[in-house]
């Protein structure tokens, strides 16, 4: 993990994964995932960090590094800065 960001939200995707250790990178769906834990995962982070996360995003790219991306753009945005 590169920072917490990333290590929180690799905390979400193995617990509703049930799984010990996760890659930024690994892909939720290749891990075990389905579009019904992802619906639940999306939601789940959306709360958690106060962001509006998409399922269509997440299906584009449904791994750690990119929801970290999308959280931080959305922050940036918030505060009126770009990454």
């Amino acid at each position: 993990m590169r920072d917490s960001l990333e290590a929180s939200v690799c905390g979400v995707f193995a617990e509703y994964l049930d799984v010990e250790t996760l890659s930024v990178t690994d892909d939720f769906f290749e891990v075990g995932g389905h579009s019904m834990l992802a619906a639940e995962v999306v939601a789940r982070i959306s709360t958690e960090f106060n962001v509006n996360l998409r399922l269509r995003d997440f299906f584009r790219n449904p791994t750690v590094a990119h929801v970290c991306d999308l959280i931080a753009e959305q922050d940036g945005a918030v505060l009126g800065e770009r990454s």
